[in-house]
C-alpha cells in the first residue's frame, strides 16, 4: 500500500484497507485506479428511508423501523447451526430477529440498545420474526444512511467493501476531480458540481439525490466519448492529406477490363444499398481527404463484398489496401472470400496471421514492403512494427470496435519505410446497428453508409423458443436437420463447468437475483458435448467444438473442417458471433440465451441463413423472469437488426453499448448511449462550440477534458 500523496490516477491498493488480493477482485470489475474506484456507479439503490413500526408486520413485508433490544442474543439450540436470536420491541409490538451463520450477533447487542432494523417479515406458527435483518445501533435515523448502493460485484468482493472504499478515496481525491462541463451547460440543464455528483453517487440521503449525481456524470461520460474520441484519438489535423486513389480522369481499358473481370467473378447482382455504399466509398477515394466512413449494415447484408471491391479498387490503381478482421477464423474466411472475387484480376492477395509461419510470415512482409502483394487480411498481425509497406492508402477494419483504437492508429498512420509519414483512409465496418445520433457521438466525424436490403434468394431466419436446456425436443429439432445432410450451430455461455461464464451480458439477470445460485445453471460446450455423446448423435454426426481459448491453429482446422461439411455439428462460444459463412447450416441452438443481449442473438443468429436452404434459429433458457421472456419474444418475432439494437441499448440503461470487455470501448457506467443520445449531442454540441469560439474557458476545459479522457477512457482502448 503507497505512502504517498494518493491521486486520480492511483492504483486503488493506494487506499487505506485495498492490499494486492482485493486489488485482483477489483480488477475484474475493471476497477485499477481510484478514479475507477468512484465512477464505479451503483447499478441501484435500496431505499428503506420509509421507517414503520412492528404493528405493520405483515407475511413477506419489507419493513424498516427503530426498537429497543427487550432479551439478549442466544443459540436457539446446541448444534454449531443453530440460529442466534433475540427480541426487539417498538412500543407497538415486538419481533424476534434471528439470524444464521452469524455468531457474532452475540456480543454484538445488549439488551436495551437502541437499533435500526431492516428486512422481510416471516411467520412461524403465530410468531413473527425477521431473518437476517440489517441491523445497526442507532437512536434516531438521522445517524443513518437509508438508501443504500447497491453495486455490481464479483467473487470476494461486496458492495459495503466497495462503498467503503469509494468514500475513502472521495475524501482524499475529490478536490482533484476537473470539471469537463461548460458553465453554460452546468446553469441550463442546472447540474450539481462534479465533486458532488460523486458523493451523491455514492452516499445519496435520496434517491433524487442519487438521480442527479447520476445525470450529471452521464453528462461527463458523454462528452469524454464524444469529444475525446474527436480530438485525442485523432491520426491527424484538419489539413492532413492522404493519396488519391481513384483519379477524376477515364481508367485506362486495362483497368476496366479488370474491374469487370472482377465484378464478374461476383455470381450476383449487388443489392441498391450495396451499389450506394460502393459509390460513396469511390466518392470519397477521388479526394485528397482522408476517408472516414462506418458502413453499417445488418447481419448478412454483404458488407465482405463492399469491402472486398473497394480493395479491388486501390488494387487496380496500383495502392496497397488491409482489411483488418477481429480473429484468425474469420480473417481466413475473408482471404478465402477475396481470393474467390479476384481470380483472374492480376490482384496479389496476402493473409498475416500471428500463427503464420516465420518463413512465410517472412515472405508476406517482404511482399508489403516491395508492393508486390496489394490486398492484405488479417489479425493484430498486421499491426506489428516490422510490417511495413510500399503504398498503403486504405484501411478496413471489420467489426472496428474489437480492436484497440490505439493499435488501430499505426495504420492509419501509414509506415512506408521513409522518414516522412502519410495518412491513410479509414472505412470501419460494423454489424452492429447504431442511431445516427449515437454515431456521430461515438465516431466522431465519420460519413455512414447503410446496407439494410438482404441478397435476393435468402429466406427468412424462422426464430423459436424453447423453456428449457434439457429435453428430448432439443435433439429431435437437431436431427430433423441433420438427417436432411444441413449442419448445426450450438452456442453456450461457458467452456466447462469450472470456466467463468464467457456470455458478455450476464447483467440482464432481474436485479433481484443476488445470489449466483438462483441463476439458472449455465449449459457448457464441453457439458453439451457431453449431452450429445450420451445421446448418441455424436456416433452418427461429426462434432466438434471451438472457443476462443483454443490455439488458433486448432480453431482453424475446427473450422475449415466445419465449412467444408465434414464436422455437423459445431459447439461453441459466441467466437462464432462475427462473420462466419457457411452457408449448409441451417441450425443454431443457442442454450441458456437469456444470458445474451438482443445485439447478440441477433449476431449469432445471422451465422445461419446464408444460402437458399430454410433456416432455423432455437433460444433455450430455464429462465422465467419477466426481462428475459419479453426479449425472447422480441428475438422471435423481429429479425430487423436496427430495431433490435434500438430495443438492446433501451433494455442495457447504463453500460456498454457494444458488448462488454470484448470490445475496445470499455463500459460507460452512468450513460445510456441509446436514451441518453440527444443529450448526448446537446453537451458535445456545446463544448465544441466553446472550442470554436476559443479563451481560457476553452483552453482550460479541452486540458481537464484531456485529462479525464486518459483516467477514463484512453488507457484502456488499446489492451485488447
Amino acid at each position: 500500500m503507497s505512502t504517498g500523496k494518493v491521486t486520480l490516477g492511483s492504483p486503488v491498493t493506494a487506499l487505506y484497507g485495498v492490499g494486492e488480493e482485493a486489488a485482483k477482485k477489483l480488477a475484474r470489475l475493471e476497477i485499477s485506479t481510484v478514479f475507477d474506484l468512484i465512477s464505479f456507479i451503483p447499478r441501484r439503490y435500496n431505499d428503506w428511508s420509509d421507517v414503520t413500526s412492528i404493528e405493520c408486520c405483515e407475511e413477506g413485508r419489507e419493513i424498516s423501523f427503530l426498537g429497543t433490544v427487550t432479551t439478549a442474543p442466544v443459540r436457539k439450540g446446541f448444534k454449531k447451526q443453530s440460529p442466534v436470536a433475540f427480541y426487539v420491541s417498538d412500543g407497538t409490538g415486538r419481533i424476534e430477529l434471528s439470524y444464521f451463520n452469524a455468531p457474532y450477533i452475540i456480543d454484538k447487542f445488549m439488551v436495551g440498545d437502541k437499533i435500526f432494523v431492516h428486512g422481510t417479515v416471516s411467520y412461524y406458527g403465530v410468531h413473527a420474526q425477521i431473518v437476517n435483518p440489517f441491523c445497526e445501533k442507532a437512536a434516531s435515523t438521522d445517524e443513518l444512511r437509508l438508501v443504500r448502493p447497491v453495486y455490481h460485484l464479483t467473487a470476494g468482493i461486496t458492495s459495503n467493501m466497495i462503498n467503503k472504499w469509494a468514500m475513502t478515496a472521495l475524501k482524499l481525491v475529490k478536490d482533484q476531480i476537473p470539471d469537463i462541463i461548460p458553465e453554460s451547460l452546468r446553469t441550463s440543464e442546472n447540474l450539481c458540481s462534479a465533486a458532488e455528483a460523486y458523493e451523491w453517487v455514492h452516499a445519496p440521503s435520496s434517491l433524487s439525490e442519487a438521480a442527479e449525481g447520476r445525470r450529471r456524470i452521464a453528462f461527463e461520460e458523454l462528452i469524454l466519448l464524444g469529444i475525446g474520441m474527436k480530438y485525442f484519438m485523432a491520426t491527424g489535423g484538419p489539413d492532413e492529406v492522404a493519396p488519391i486513389v481513384i483519379p477524376t480522369s477515364k481508367l485506362s481499358p486495362e483497368s476496366a477490363n479488370r474491374w469487370k473481370t472482377v465484378i464478374g467473378n461476383l455470381g450476383f447482382n449487388l443489392t441498391g444499398d450495396q451499389k450506394k455504399a460502393i459509390a460513396d466509398i469511390q466518392h470519397d477515394l477521388m479526394g485528397s481527404k482522408p476517408m472516414n466512413r462506418l458502413v453499417q449494415g445488418d447481419v448478412g447484408s454483404g458488407k465482405t463484398a463492399v469491402a472486398i471491391l473497394t480493395m479491388a479498387m486501390a488494387a487496380i490503381m496500383g495502392k496497397q489496401s488491409v482489411l483488418l478482421a477481429p480473429t484468425s477464423v474469420l480473417a481466413k474466411q475473408h482471404y478465402d472470400s477475396a481470393c474467390a472475387l479476384l481470380k483472374n484480376s492480376d490482384i496479389n492477395v496476402a493473409l498475416l496471421l500471428g500463427k503464420t509461419k516465420a518463413s512465410l510470415k517472412k515472405e508476406i512482409k517482404t511482399q508489403l514492403r516491395e508492393g508486390e502483394a496489394s490486398v492484405i487480411i488479417g489479425t493484430h498481425a498486421v499491426l506489428t512494427d516490422d510490417v511495413q509497406f510500399n503504398d498503403l492508402s486504405l484501411v478496413i477494419a471489420d467489426e472496428q470496435h474489437r480492436f484497440g483504437v490505439k493499435q488501430r492508429e499505426k495504420l492509419l498512420i501509414s509506415r512506408d519505410g521513409s522518414d516522412g509519414i502519410n495518412a491513410v483512409h479509414n472505412l470501419v465496418m460494423t454489424a452492429t446497428p447504431i442511431p445516427r445520433t449515437l454515431a456521430m457521438v461515438i465516431y466522431g466525424d465519420m460519413a455512414t453508409s447503410v446496407i439494410r436490403e438482404k441478397p435476393a434468394g435468402r429466406k427468412e431466419i424462422q426464430t423459436h423458443f424453447l423453456p428449457y436446456t434439457d429435453g428430448q425436443d432439443i435433439y429431435n429439432v437437431l436431427l430433423a436437420k441433420l438427417r436432411k445432410n444441413e449442419q448445426a450451430y450450438i452456442v453456450c455461455p461457458r467452456i466447462d463447468d469450472d470456466s467463468e461464464v464467457v456470455a458478455p451480458d450476464e447483467f440482464y439477470f432481474d436485479d433481484l437475483l443476488e445470489s449466483v445460485n438462483e441463476k439458472p445453471e449455465a449449459v457448457s460446450v464441453k457439458t453439451m458435448k457431453k449431452r450429445l455423446d450420451d445421446h448418441g448423435i455424436s456416433s452418427q454426426y461429426e462434432t466438434a467444438v471451438l472457443y476462443g481459448s483454443m490455439k488458433e491453429s486448432a480453431k482453424l482446422e475446427v473450422m475449415e473442417r466445419f465449412l467444408s461439411g465434414e464436422i455437423k455439428i459445431l459447439i461453441s462460444t459466441t467466437v462464432i458471433e462475427v462473420g462466419v459463412n457457411n452457408p449448409n447450416a441451417t441450425m443454431m441452438m443457442i442454450m441458456n440465451a437469456e444470458r445474451f443481449g438482443l445485439s447478440t442473438l441477433h449476431q449469432l443468429r445471422g451465422r445461419i441463413g446464408r444460402g437458399d436452404k430454410q433456416s432455423y434459429c432455437v433460444l433455450c433458457s430455464d429462465s422465467k423472469t419477466e426481462q428475459a421472456l419479453s426479449r425472447m419474444k422480441l428475438m422471435c418475432e423481429c429479425s430487423d437488426g436496427f430495431e433490435l439494437a434500438g430495443k438492446d441499448l433501451e433494455l442495457r440503461g447504463p453500460g456498454d453499448f457494444f458488448g462488454t470487455r470484448q470490445h475496445g470501448i470499455p463500459t460507460l457506467r452512468a450513460a445510456n448511449l441509446f436514451t441518453d443520445a440527444p443529450l448526448a449531442k446537446v453537451a458535445c454540441d456545446e463544448v465544441n462550440k466553446l472550442f470554436e469560439r476559443g479563451g481560457k474557458e476553452a483552453s482550460d476545459l479541452m486540458g481537464n477534458i484531456g485529462t479525464m479522457f486518459r483516467l477514463r477512457f484512453a488507457d484502456k482502448m488499446g489492451t485488447l
